[in-house]
């Protein structure tokens, strides 16, 4: 049997086609996997920001409080 160079690209565009197609399929599921550790994580980070904004909202309606009652005062 005689060996044709075809044979030969084609072998290497085969092993070439099934390494890319491994590649595509580990990184398909990487990204699910990142996408459900994110979804994961966002409660916490929800809660966290709520700790952050709860002060700065509620310092700001009594700072707000305070001028709107200033300037009744003031009025009367």
């Amino acid at each position: 049997m005689t060996y044709h160079p075809v044979v030969g690209v084609a072998t290497v565009l085969t092993a070439a086609s099934i390494l890319m197609i491994g590649y595509r399929v580990g990184r398909t599921h990487a990204a699910f996997r990142d996408l459900r550790a994110a979804r994961r994580d966002i409660p916490g980070k929800r809660k966290m920001f709520w700790g952050l904004a709860r002060p700065l909202i509620l310092g700001g309606l009594f700072l707000l409080t305070t001028f709107i009652v200033a300037a009744y005062n003031a009025a009367h």
